[in-house]
């Protein structure tokens, strides 16, 4: 028995006929479909967002030319589908030539998205031809972005790493609000020299708890 996972939609749920639609997309990834590909491929220039997010995933699963729809859905002018479209590069076998392109992305209209493509490249950065390269993209967004959960998802991108290049901003960060110290404390890990441990004594004295937990734990 198929089951399919409860989808929450941010504005006004969809229509029965949209409904329809986005559960066939849905369905053509797990049972035997009456769908052909140029239908499946079809749900991709679908009106409705959520049919075109339902559909992204079909393609890669099916390996529709996975890679071309991928990148055609990061220019997409919904925010949840280009997050989607972001999310499954990770799934894409020859990942590694999307970086440049999602990298792109981190100066997304959107939070969601530049959360989702520090994950992205916090798991597949480090393979990419020019890791220095992407440490100076996010360590921009770590030190500049109005939103502190995308410096937070910076920060993470850039512990994950572990590039030298990204030390200088872990640093500079660990002043800002309570959840990027913290977590800029944490991303400390693969570091060592007194700059390392000077910055964590300091963040023992934090007014964060949390931060200082961080803290003494990597002194440990």
């Amino acid at each position: 028995m198929t089951v399919l996972k409860k989808h929450v939609h941010e504005g006004d749920p969809p229509s029965e006929e949209v409904a329809k639609r986005r559960r066939q997309a849905i369905l053509a990834r797990h049972v035997n479909s009456e769908l052909d590909v140029k239908e499946i491929t079809g749900f991709l220039n679908d009106t409705a967002a959520v049919i075109r997010e339902a559909a992204l995933t079909t393609v890669v699963k099916l390996d529709l030319d996975a890679g071309k729809h991928i990148v055609n859905a990061l220019d997409d002018d919904d925010h949840g589908v280009r997050k989607r479209a972001v999310e499954l590069v990770i799934e894409l076998s020859d990942n590694q030539e999307y970086v440049s392109k999602v990298l792109v992305l981190l100066d997304d209209s959107s939070t969601f998205v530049v959360e989702t493509v520090c994950w992205v490249i916090g798991e597949i950065g480090n393979n990419y031809e020019n890791v220095a390269e992407v440490v100076s993209k996010v360590s921009q967004v770590a030190l500049t972005h109005d939103d502190s959960l995308c410096r937070e998802a910076a920060v993470a991108c850039l512990g994950s790493l572990g590039h030298i290049d990204g030390l200088a901003t872990l640093l500079k960060v660990l002043d800002d609000k309570p959840n990027v110290r913290r977590r800029a404390t944490l991303a400390l890990a693969p570091f060592e020299g007194p700059e390392v441990e000077e910055a964590l004594k300091r963040k023992l004295k934090d007014r964060d708890l949390q931060t200082r937990q961080a803290a003494e734990d990597l002194l440990a």
